[in-house]
């Protein structure tokens, strides 16, 4: 295995010359150094490109020969600085939307004589507020040689979640612990959200670690607030922008589930998780164990309908649908808005929005994330 400190000092020499602005280099403070240098400076790269892209479809979708060649070169060297820190034990993923951009533009970039863009290719969704790269590297060990000191900090039906200090990598890790009276059924489920988290790799759910079977129990990322802690602590100076950017990180989450087929059926304040970073906040979905991928049958028709947030028009869980998850988006995006319960005075161009997510009607509502999303991004305030 090569060297971390050579791959660091090679990538650091490497982008150290023409380090990215500080608004791209910041977005990824949580990583070592050099990594938020390499990473902020190949996302204002790809931007640069992306936005020329975009302004070449009004004129004739033809991407310029000098571009076509700039974005070949740069998909490589992605390709290439995460195949180095691979090597090394560091994984880095590209975000699945923009990953899905680079798939498609690798299909039809020449290096000659420009580029056609397919009438197929739509304009691309640009990200200039948050990671596109991700990294999985983290793995805390499941073992210490002397038991951490936990600090309980939620309580669910199912689980209880302990807060401690990881003593390798010294920052907070979360432990949620299954309940002792779990019955052969819930014990599946609580397996089952391990698995379901373990799989999913996107910057706004929250990211689980390792199973443990002597204890029942599985750690994952720690976040700093559960949506109504943060906003009982921040609703009184935070700027319209804000608010909106975290309703964006969190319907990208739900997109994200729901492109993919998963119900997520338990969402609320408790269950929208906050990370707090120097001068910024993101977002983290968590708690999955009554997720459910669309068409099971695992759901039994008498199981029992939990959440601080219901859909009046749903009679079972059986029955659950993209709806149902979208009427209880409605109420998530009232909250982060106003920081009330109530679903009524939501800024002016905010609430026709949560209205539709929650009509009675549910053939009346928003039939996928991608509609809330296509909305909010035009609201202002």
């Amino acid at each position: 295995m090569p060297d971390q400190t050579a791959v660091f000092r090679h990538l650091s020499d490497q982008y150290s010359a023409l380090p990215p602005s500080e608004a791209y280099s910041g977005l990824y403070t949580a990583m070592q150094p050099p990594l938020p240098i390499v990473f902020g400076a190949l996302h204002e790269r790809l931007n640069a490109l992306f936005l020329f892209m975009n302004s070449k479809m009004d004129r004739g979708r033809h991407f310029n020969a000098e571009q076509s060649r700039d974005l070949i070169d740069l998909i490589e060297e992605i390709r290439e600085v995460r195949g180095s820190l691979g090597k090394i034990g560091i994984d880095i993923r590209v975000r699945e939307d923009y990953q899905r951009v680079l798939n498609e533009c690798s299909a039809f970039l020449v290096v000659s004589g420009g580029s056609p863009i397919p009438e197929s290719f739509a304009k691309i969704d640009i990200d200039r507020f948050d990671p596109v790269f991700v990294s999985s590297a983290w793995q805390p060990p499941t073992k210490t040689s002397t038991p951490p000191k936990k600090t309980m900090v939620g309580e669910g039906s199912y689980a209880i979640v302990y807060k401690y200090t990881d003593e390798t990598y010294g920052f907070p890790v979360a432990v949620k612990v299954g309940k002792k009276n779990l019955d052969e059924r819930e014990l599946s489920r609580f397996k089952a959200e391990f698995q379901k988290m373990k799989e999913l790799n996107y910057p706004y759910i929250v990211q689980a670690y390792q199973f443990d079977e002597s204890h029942t129990s599985f750690t994952m990322e720690f976040c700093d607030y559960d949506l109504r802690s943060f906003m009982h602590k921040y609703n009184g100076t935070l700027q319209f922008a804000t608010r909106k950017r975290l309703a964006l990180q969190f319907l990208y989450a739900m997109g994200y589930l729901h492109r993919r087929g998963i119900l997520h059926r338990d969402l609320s304040t408790g269950n929208v998780l906050i990370k707090e970073y120097e001068e910024a906040f993101l977002v983290k979905l968590s708690d999955f164990g009554l997720h459910k991928a669309e068409g099971s049958e695992f759901t039994k028709s008498d199981t029992e309908m939990k959440g601080s947030i219901r859909d009046p028009t749903l009679a079972s869980l059986k029955e659950f649908a993209k709806v149902n998850d979208i009427h209880a988006v409605g109420h998530i995006l009232a909250f982060m808005f106003t920081g009330r319960s109530s679903i009524a005075g939501c800024p002016p161009a905010i609430q026709p929005i949560v209205d539709k997510c929650v009509h009675n009607d549910p053939t009346q509502r928003y039939q996928d994330i991608s509609e809330v999303i296509a909305d909010l991004e035009l609201a202002t305030e």
